[in-house]
């Protein structure tokens, strides 16, 4: 016979709820006496101090400049060339007056736009004072633009009287240089500009501005010269030395300054050995619109 078995009985409800009344009733007592114990604690002084700024301002370092490389800076330490300030070259005067070259026809070789020709130039000083001065190009069989100087020499230098640009042997445009009146006339301008002293053509300056340097061949050196163009422009050129002998030969480099954001620029190489003549000269770039010509030989 199987004997009963017997389960304990779920406690009441009631006695449940009076049991979780103690026990928070209990707890609360704990948290009053923990409150009633922190406040009577003495409280904390707590100090905050204010940093005064300083009474004067504090000079941060200035930043260390980049090493330069290894190569470089061994370079500057043997050879220190410091920049040489430009100074203008002094005016030719009577008791200075200024040279230039005796009779000449320089070739040159011709590069431009990006093609190859030559180009002669012809220097034909008379024993009356009065030069002719011109310059032929060519490209292949075809005859560019030729520009002629005609004037006067004289201590000074050189002092056009008329310069042309001409096709065909025409005339199409011209510069007239009036010395008495001291005005410049135009053909493609109605502009009349004062004459000033010393001012030459698209072409004379060549021979003005080597004439110059032998005069005054300072280094470092600068030289100014007025030059007039053909469609009415006058402005003062000047040139200044980029360096006194350069890898071409012994040569004396120079640089026109620029006249503008869209100047060309003009750069030529002058020889001392004869009497600083071109013997080379760049306008522009002469792969595009600009031309280079380079000396290949001189009959005197």
């Amino acid at each position: 016979m199987r004997a009963a078995l017997s389960f304990p009985t779920r406690p009441p409800r009631a006695a449940l709820f009076a049991l979780a009344a103690s026990v928070l009733a209990h707890a609360a007592l704990l948290g009053g006496g923990r409150a009633r114990d922190e406040a009577a604690r003495p409280a904390r002084a707590v100090e905050v101090a204010w940093l005064a700024p300083p009474a004067v301002p504090v000079a941060l370092p200035e930043p260390a400049p980049p090493a330069l490389p290894m190569a470089q800076a061994r370079s500057q330490r043997l050879n220190p060339r410091p920049p040489v300030p430009a100074v203008d070259a002094p005016a030719a005067t009577p008791d200075a007056p200024l040279r230039l070259a005796g009779p000449a026809s320089w070739r040159y070789r011709l590069r431009q736009g990006g093609q190859d020709g030559e180009a002669l130039l012809e220097w034909q000083p008379q024993p009356d004072g009065r030069y002719s001065l011109r310059l032929t190009r060519r490209i292949g069989e075809r005859a560019l633009p030729a520009q002629e100087s005609l004037g006067r020499t004289g201590g000074a230098g050189l002092a056009p009287e008329r310069f042309a640009l001409q096709r065909g042997g025409q005339d199409r445009q011209a510069v007239n240089f009036d010395t008495e009146g001291r005005r410049i006339s135009f053909s493609a301008s109605p502009a009349r500009l004062d004459l000033p002293e010393g001012a030459q053509d698209r072409l004379s300056w060549w021979l003005q501005l080597a004439a110059m340097v032998q005069a005054a061949p300072t280094p470092g050196g600068r030289w100014r010269v007025w030059v007039a163009g053909v469609r009415g422009e006058l402005r003062e050129w000047v040139f200044e030395a980029v360096d006194a002998e350069s890898a071409g030969g012994g040569t004396l480099h120079l640089r026109r300054q620029p006249l503008g954001p869209y100047d060309p620029g003009i750069e030529l190489w002058l020889d001392p050995a004869r009497g600083y003549w071109p013997v080379r000269l760049r306008q522009g770039d002469p792969e595009t619109r600009g031309f280079e010509i380079t000396l290949a030989d001189v009959n005197s």
